[in-house]
């Protein structure tokens, strides 16, 4: 029984080693890459709004005429 906690305890260590330098989640890169996109997307999204908004209001969906 003791040799079976021992290798419980082992295979329970080198499972937390793994996943502690598992790196599939968001690093700190990515998120601040993320909220520059979103930061630019947004200054776009200040400075072109209203010429944003007419071009979608003249937006025509009937089938053209040949």
């Amino acid at each position: 029984m003791n040799n079976r906690l021992l290798k419980l305890r082992m295979r329970l260590a080198a499972f937390l080693g793994r996943l502690a330098q598992d790196d599939r989640g968001y690093s700190t890169e990515a998120v601040i890459l993320t909220a520059a996109l979103v930061g630019v997307g947004a200054g776009v999204g200040a400075v072109f709004g209203d010429e944003i908004v007419q071009a979608a209001e003249n937006i025509n969906f009937a089938n053209p005429t040949p």
